[in-house]
């Protein structure tokens, strides 16, 4: 058993990810409900959750259902892991709840999602996360990982409270005795930056282009582009005052060549999982979130708007024809 009391854990979003954390917390014996699609949960329920891959083997037998509906026992924690595009309908429900979670952590890609929450549930009970290992859901009932390039990172937005900070190493040592390491972080913004800045030319390229992230960055043609929305993320994020700790885009761009692509390089990203599956990407929170970010901050962004429209031109082609569309995006700066 954890050295903490378990805790009662509610995961809104039970994809891959968020069955890999809600698998490991549950069979280190926490009270997990996972709230996802069917005929994932249905599987879960009937025969538990296993899962693979490079943290090890997990089985466990949470609770699982297709509903985010409220719960009359108290909640210690939710974590949010759905699509970016369903923070606001998730939100809304746990707001609705009778005992709202003591605490709300938001495992998301790109940015805004915590904010989102504090304005729906309370800033002073909601921290932020980021989530840097990849997975996959094999078949229903199984989440496999394939690759991680750095521990799960839990914070505060600035200006925190020493409750929020607490809360932060609580959960980050819950995580980490449960198997997914995990670390405290005093301001999770700059870490949601470095991540979007690893997201958001790997994603939509490896996206449009049917691509793992290695075969995204070993293409000379795409390379350029590649490093392109980098440095542009960059600007935007240095003119919007984030901490980054790097002193240029060229020194972001040497550590994620050599420290965050190569462990993760066989990855096909979330964004090509669902615009081959058909389904709405997260481009809007990931390039999108770059290009309003860099109108506010008066900062250029013609690479991520040529992205953006790049994927939603692919996500129609993909309604239409069940297939991933095409694109060869200009460098451009």
């Amino acid at each position: 058993m954890p050295s903490e009391e378990p805790l009662t854990i509610v995961v809104a979003g039970a994809g891959a990810v968020g069955s890999t954390l809600g698998g490991f917390l549950a069979a280190r014996g926490h009270r997990v409900t996972l709230v996802g699609r069917d005929p994932h949960m249905a599987t879960v329920a009937r025969d538990g959750l296993r899962v693979t891959g490079i943290f090890g083997p997990a089985h466990s037998r949470p609770d699982a259902r297709t509903d985010l509906s409220s719960a009359d026992a108290p909640c210690d924690l939710a974590l949010v892991t759905v699509k970016s595009h369903a923070t606001a309908t998730i939100g809304e429900s746990l707001a609705r709840w009778r005992n709202r979670p003591a605490w709300t952590v938001s495992l998301q890609n790109g940015i805004g999602n915590v904010e989102l929450l504090s304005s729906m549930l309370g800033g002073e009970r909601v921290l932020g996360g980021r989530v840097i290992f990849g997975a996959t859901i094999e078949q229903p009932g199984t989440a496999h990982v394939t690759v991680s390039a750095a521990p799960v990172a839990i914070g505060p937005l600035d200006d925190a409270s020493s409750a929020q900070h607490a809360a932060a190493g609580q959960f980050a040592r819950v995580l980490t005795e449960s198997g997914v390491v995990a670390e405290a972080v005093p301001d999770i913004a700059p870490v949601l930056w470095e991540k979007l800045l690893y997201n958001c030319g790997l994603n939509p390229l490896g996206a449009i282009h049917g691509l793992t992230y290695g075969e995204v960055a070993r293409s000379p043609e795409l390379r350029v582009t590649l490093d392109a929305a980098m440095d542009e993320g960059f600007r935007v994020a240095r003119a919007s005052g984030v901490a980054l700790p790097w002193s240029d885009a060229a020194a972001y761009r040497a550590h994620f060549h050599a420290r965050l692509l190569p462990p993760t390089a066989a990855h096909r990203s979330s964004m090509r999982q669902d615009l081959e599956a058909g389904r709405r990407t997260e481009v809007e929170a990931i390039n999108g979130a770059i290009v309003r970010a860099g109108a506010r901050a008066g900062v250029p962004t013609p690479v991520h708007s040529r992205l953006v429209a790049a994927v939603h031109e692919a996500e129609r082609d993909s309604r239409a024809t069940g297939r991933g569309g095409t694109f060869a995006p200009r460098p451009g700066r």
